[in-house]
């Protein structure tokens, strides 16, 4: 059994050998390929092989495309800085819509064509990656893109609190921008769909309790989420990430019907995740939930190994269940974490 076919197992509801396995290993992989941070950022190629060479030392069953959050924002216009050693952001000293009024300063793009202060589009070179992936992995591993979702790209350009109190009280002007980003983003997906990835994952960053209220989430963001999720499904599956407290589980299904979620902490409407899976199990894939920090960071191998004993036994049976990390894997992470994961699973993901 190749990875490509656990994976499509456990998200029809059957136990394969064993659960398949995502690290999440992103920015972590440029050390197994070779080169720096800025490097790894502004070109497709170097993405995609240092993916590549992450899997082939560590031996994983599934790749989520998360560059970072600045990809988008990036050919948007906003001035981004690539740093040699951490993870590419956006300059916040520098937000590229600075006050309510501002809002009209995002303008709609051509996707794959409009160059962003660094000198490229990151959206080109990123459909380049999924080729490059498709072409080489796509056979027998599952490769899943990545896009932002409305209102956090948005966050990218304005400043998440400022946005915050933006979408209390100056609704309007920034769902304007919203609107202008969605239909950017309805031109992107079909060039990234296009590479034949096996799915799309929506970061909707802010729908989890933590950032705000789920009544809030559904009036700014979902119309738009749900919009693209329709032109993802055109062509492929839907997937969603949040990796936030009190993920709302409920308004993303009814949003964006998607087959997996991707999460790092309990729904709001849970309190375990036993019952999670008892009450969302039959409809999605669930994809998590070690703790990037406290397990894959600053913890052992054997903590790290009893967590994914405990999420096993909580999760596995009857399919639907990925191992994977609540977010990213830590970009400047000990790559031997990952080796355990694997290890994890063969020995408590077994069937």
């Amino acid at each position: 059994m190749n990875s490509l076919e656990r994976v499509v197992m456990a998200i029809e509801g059957k136990e394969a050998d064993r659960v398949p396995v995502c690290p999440l290993m992103l920015g972590v992989a440029r050390n197994v390929y070779g080169c720096r941070y800025d490097e790894f950022s502004k070109e497709g190629e170097l993405f995609a092989k240092s993916l590549i060479a992450a899997q082939e030392l560590i031996g994983f069953d599934a790749h989520v495309m998360l560059w970072d959050l600045t990809l988008e924002a990036h050919d948007f216009g906003q001035d981004t800085q690539f740093l040699e050693n951490d993870t590419t952001r956006p300059n916040y000293d520098n937000p590229m819509v600075t006050a309510p009024d501002k809002y009209n300063l995002v303008k709609p793009i051509d996707p794959c064509v409009t160059k962003g202060p660094g000198g490229m589009s990151r959206m080109a070179e990123y459909v380049k990656s999924l080729d490059i992936m498709m072409n080489e992995v796509g056979g027998d591993t599952a490769v899943v893109a990545f896009v932002f979702g409305t209102l956090g790209l948005l966050g990218m350009m304005r400043g998440a609190e400022k946005l915050f109190f933006d979408c209390v009280k100056n609704f309007d002007n920034q769902m304007e921008a919203q609107l202008v980003i969605q239909d950017v983003l309805l031109d992107y997906i079909p060039k990234v769909t296009a590479t034949g990835v096996h799915g799309v994952c929506l970061d909707t960053l802010y729908a989890s309790g933590g950032i705000m209220s789920k009544k809030l989430w559904n009036k700014c963001e979902a119309p738009t989420a749900a919009k693209l999720a329709d032109k993802i499904r055109e062509k492929t599956t839907v997937w969603v990430h949040n990796c936030g407290n009190n993920v709302y589980f409920d308004a993303q299904i009814a949003a964006m019907d998607p087959i997996g979620i991707s999460y790092a902490y309990v729904s709001d409407d849970c309190e375990t995740h036993v019952e999670m899976k008892e009450k969302y199990g039959d409809k999605i894939t669930m994809f998590g939930y070690v703790h990037p920090a406290e397990r894959l960071f600053l913890g052992s191998k054997q903590e790290l190994l009893d967590e994914i004993k405990v999420e096993c036994d909580e999760l596995k049976a009857g399919g639907r269940y990925i191992l994977a990390p609540g977010c990213e894997f830590p970009p400047n992470g000990n790559l031997n974490m990952a080796v355990t994961m694997m290890e994890g699973a063969e020995l408590y993901g077994k069937y």
